[in-house]
């Protein structure tokens, strides 16, 4: 069996998803998962960043540049690989533009109000 693949698009719009599944007050669908069989069989893995940029522990840790940099080339490449569009200035400014602002975020800036709503008790 092919590996199950996550879907965190879900949360983009709750509501919505809420409705379509008819979930009850007090449920939320966090994420989703696709399981089934590839037509092709054959699958690239998209490259990550190294663990040592993106977790931290107990303290702020600057983030290594050159390991970022290497990242965008391995990005790039892949890319290429794929037949995907290279982002201009590359694959982590254009992570970056993903959380730049709350219109960025594609609707998961309103997911405290969303959850309020569906009756979960946040502050």
């Amino acid at each position: 069996m092919d590996t199950p693949v996550y879907i965190g698009a879900l949360r983009n719009r709750p509501e919505e998803v809420a409705e379509l599944l008819e979930l009850p007050a007090g449920v939320f669908a966090l994420f989703g998962v696709c399981v089934g069989y590839a037509e092709s069989a054959t699958a690239a893995i998209k490259p990550r960043l190294p663990q040592s940029v993106v977790l931290g522990r107990d303290r702020y840790q600057p983030v290594n540049a050159e390991l970022v940099r290497e990242y965008d080339e391995r990005m790039a490449a892949f890319c290429g690989e794929q037949r995907m569009r290279v982002p201009a200035g590359g694959w982590s400014l254009h992570s970056a533009e993903r959380v730049r602002n709350a219109a960025s975020l594609n609707g998961r800036h309103r997911l405290v109000d969303a959850l309020k709503a569906r009756g979960f008790g946040l502050r």
